[in-house]
């Protein structure tokens, strides 16, 4: 069984700075625990929602951006233990690890030297998580080092897209995943460039060879969130035939012979 618990679904500046949407990203338990873009909140959701920082074994960052990248080094001080133990793996973009004309990198050189692996791959590359694969995948995006990835479990392949806009090859890299989330920002007749719209869903959907069984929409920004996100999603679903849900704070899908999705209570605290 794989789960995926979102810590929120929206992305963007205003979105960000209002969280009317959740920014915390997303996390894999799987052979290995997998956080997935920790945007701002991702570590007091991650209480919120059970799931202890000090258990994450990868940490992937799409991108610089910030509410992609946030709570990246207080992630990493998790990751090792608040940086006693050496452990860990980062798989970011070169400008989470390297930082590009615009941005210092996501984190710093003390945080980078906490951890036991750090790679800042091209599309193609393939890393060896416990007992499943992770390939990183293109996007076509404003900071053009942004990656996805499709990971390859014993429970059918799980891709994440993120920030892009609509290019043809990201049929050839996710075609046959069986859950496919994807960041899609805009709602119909929005669209702006480097982003994903409803439209851009439906046209990525209907081109697939073998459709997932699930597609979930996630980072909506100002104008999604005011659309209405499940408006949207039912559009896509009518369209393509692909069962289309909204990521939000507390989301959770779970993954084995069949797929299932429910939404969490938070935690209580005293």
């Amino acid at each position: 069984m794989i789960e995926i618990t979102f810590l929120g679904g929206g992305g963007g500046r205003f979105v960000t700075i209002t969280q009317v949407r959740a920014t915390g990203g997303f996390f894999i338990k799987a052979s290995k625990n997998i956080y997935v873009d920790p945007g701002p909140g991702a570590l007091v959701r991650m209480w919120r929602y059970k799931i202890d920082p000090r258990k994450v074994d990868v940490l992937f960052i799409s991108h610089r951006h910030t509410d992609h990248c946030n709570d990246a080094e207080v992630l990493v001080e998790g990751m090792t233990y608040g940086v006693t133990k050496k452990r860990g793996t980062l798989i970011g973009s070169k400008s989470v690890v390297h930082g590009d004309e615009n941005h210092t990198p996501a984190l710093s050189k003390y945080h980078l030297d906490a951890l036991e692996e750090v790679h800042a791959p091209n599309p193609g590359d393939r890393f060896k998580i416990g007992e499943d694969e992770m390939i990183i995948t293109p996007s076509l995006h404003s900071d053009p080092t942004t990656i996805g990835f499709r990971l390859k479990t014993s429970y059918g392949d799980i891709s994440y897209i993120p920030d892009t806009e609509y290019f043809e090859e990201l049929v050839k890299w996710h075609d046959g995943a069986r859950v496919i989330i994807a960041a899609v920002t805009r709602p119909r007749d929005m669209r702006i460039p480097f982003h994903l719209s409803s439209e851009d869903a439906v046209y990525l959907l209907k081109s697939m060879k073998q459709k997932p069984e699930v597609f979930i929409m996630t980072h909506a920004g100002m104008k999604m969130h005011f659309a209405g996100p499940y408006k949207e999603a039912q559009f896509i679903q009518n369209l393509t035939g692909v069962k289309t849900y909204v990521a939000k704070e507390g989301f959770k899908v779970s993954i084995g012979k069949e797929i299932s999705v429910k939404t969490l209570r938070p935690a209580r605290f005293v």
